[in-house]
């Protein structure tokens, strides 16, 4: 049974059935956010041209809607198309309340709604619980006992919360819920109490993770946690838990959750390959000033012991800067240390143009093997865009660029351009193939280091992925000398899903070397 309130029945009503009432709830503004832990593969083969498929595949499970969720559209958008009236923007939105007994009292504006309690707004939010009260007047409804809460509202962050005494004054946005647990955007999160505002939402000592276990694998937990959407996530006396271990406290902690948030992994990642052996990897980060950040990259080998990265950095606008000092890797596992040195890029659209293009610098003390060297680098790109060759299935990607090495070391210089491109093409969700011609007038046999250096002037790369499981994804790559028309290099992957963690294998096959990481993932 459906009843309007223009409808005049008496100031006192007892019905069962369905109310239509006006209200607005929980309307935190919030964007969409990416996922965190997005995969980068180590790779000689250029099979992270195919990156794309996993990280597409863990924001597709982060952001897969519940069989409730997509409910609740589907009733926001029959209670549309059965308005009477268009919506009056500066009014509370219409609202339907269910029950199997129902009061309203039009003179004090009294609601009071018992039994199978659901109460849905047109925008897409909605509460259930087995009893509920509110007044119309004073625009408030309340629960005493467990109450749950949904909101899929079209611009506004998602929530899915259970809890217990929630009162919401809809009218100024504002509420609160005991023992609340459940998932807000892409946060699973538990709290004592938690408070709701316009701009915010505050959580008393509780906790946020994106793993969805009933006890997560990894969480962080804080004594007060302000979340304000589309922007930063403020946590007070932070612990950093592995299941119910306590791995790492801190005073303070800021969780960037803007759009074009960075989303580095926060929690420690493992693995183990043949020329490292076992490591453990943890980034701590503190922000020193607007978009100025101090980061300590601490990094343990058991080949090597410790291998730590220290620095600061700065972005705005296309431009990024940092200052390192410490010992790095590359994918071919050459090592580098930098005492320290200064990197710099720019990387902008040109104009209006299906161009973008990036400016390099890096400038400082580079050592290793006995040779220390004062290593400058210049380099200039431009990339069109992405190109569709008949179908968004085909892919072409270009690129050219020009680069300037210079060593104090031997006083060498090497210059000269690079350019390359890949085809990219998906055979429908489960298989994906490249293919990728690359030349680089700098590469090992001229240069002083090998670090990061191509080890050929010009190679063909190709490679394939399958989804063999839901779970499971492999991928093969292969590179060819084109010098000497011989493969280099034959790389092997193999993705498993755990419970919220991936297990990722790489086997080298020309070089008998093998690489085994796991590392946190948000599902």
């Amino acid at each position: 049974m459906g009843l309007g309130l223009s409808e005049n029945r008496g100031n006192n009503m007892q019905k069962k059935g369905k109310m239509l009432v006006a209200a607005g709830v929980f309307t935190i503004m919030s964007a969409s956010v990416p996922a965190e832990a997005m995969y980068s593969s180590d790779t000689d083969t250029s099979a992270g041209i195919l990156d794309y498929i996993e990280n597409s595949r863990r924001i597709r499970r982060e952001n897969k809607l519940t069989d409730e969720q997509l409910q609740l559209m589907i009733d926001a958008k029959d209670m549309t198309a059965h308005l009477r009236k268009p919506v009056d923007p500066s009014a509370p939105v219409p609202m339907a309340v269910e029950g199997d007994d129902m009061f309203y009292d039009q003179t004090t504006g009294d609601v009071y709604a018992r039994g199978n309690v659901r109460v849905t707004s047109i925008d897409a939010r909605r509460f259930e619980s087995e009893e509920a009260r509110g007044n119309l007047k004073s625009e408030e409804v309340q629960v005493d006992g467990k109450a749950h809460m949904l909101q899929m509202t079209r611009g506004q962050m998602r929530a899915t919360l259970d809890g217990y005494r929630l009162i919401y004054r809809y009218g100024k946005q504002t509420g609160k819920m005991e023992e609340a647990k459940g998932k807000v955007d892409h946060y699973y999160i538990y709290a004592r109490r938690i408070e709701f505002y316009p701009e915010k939402m505050i959580i008393f000592d509780g906790w946020q993770t994106k793993c969805g276990a009933k006890v997560p694998d990894y969480r962080v937990s804080g004594d007060l946690i302000e979340i304000y959407p589309g922007h930063e996530m403020l946590i007070y006396q932070a612990k950093y838990w592995l299941k119910n271990k306590v791995v790492y406290a801190r005073d303070f902690c800021r969780v960037d959750i803007s759009p074009d948030a960075k989303n580095e992994q926060r929690m420690p990642r493992v693995g183990y390959n043949n020329d490292d052996g076992v490591w453990i990897k943890y980034r701590l980060d503190y922000d020193l000033a607007k978009r100025v950040t101090a980061f300590a990259d601490l990094k343990y080998y058991t080949k090597h012991q410790f291998r730590n990265v220290y620095g600061f950095e700065w972005s705005n606008a296309g431009s990024y800067a940092t200052v390192q000092y410490g010992y790095f890797e590359d994918s071919d596992d050459n090592w580098i240390e930098k005492q320290p040195t200064f990197i710099y890029r720019y990387r902008n659209r040109l104009g209006k143009l299906p161009f973008t293009y990036s400016l390099n610098f890096e400038g400082g003390r580079w050592s290793n093997r006995g040779i220390d060297s004062t290593h400058t680098f210049y380099g200039i790109s431009l990339s069109p865009h992405t190109i569709r060759l008949g179908s968004p299935s085909w892919r072409l990607n270009t690129g050219v660029g020009y680069s300037i090495t210079r060593e104090s070391y031997d006083h060498s210089e090497v210059k000269g351009f690079s350019y390359n491109a890949t085809m990219v093409k998906d055979f429908g969700d489960k298989f994906a193939a490249y293919a990728g011609y690359f030349y680089s007038a700098s590469n090992k046999a001229n240069s002083l280091f090998a670090y990061n250096t191509d080890d050929y002037a010009r190679h063909l790369d190709y490679g394939v992925s399958v989804a063999v499981t839901p779970r499971d994804r492999v991928v093969f790559g292969q590179r060819m000398d084109l010098e000497t028309n011989t493969v280099k290099d034959i790389d092997y992957y193999w993705f498993h899903d755990l419970h919220c963690a991936q297990l990722i294998l790489r086997y080298r096959a020309k070089r008998d070397s093998w690489q085994v990481r796991c590392e946190f993932t948000p599902w």
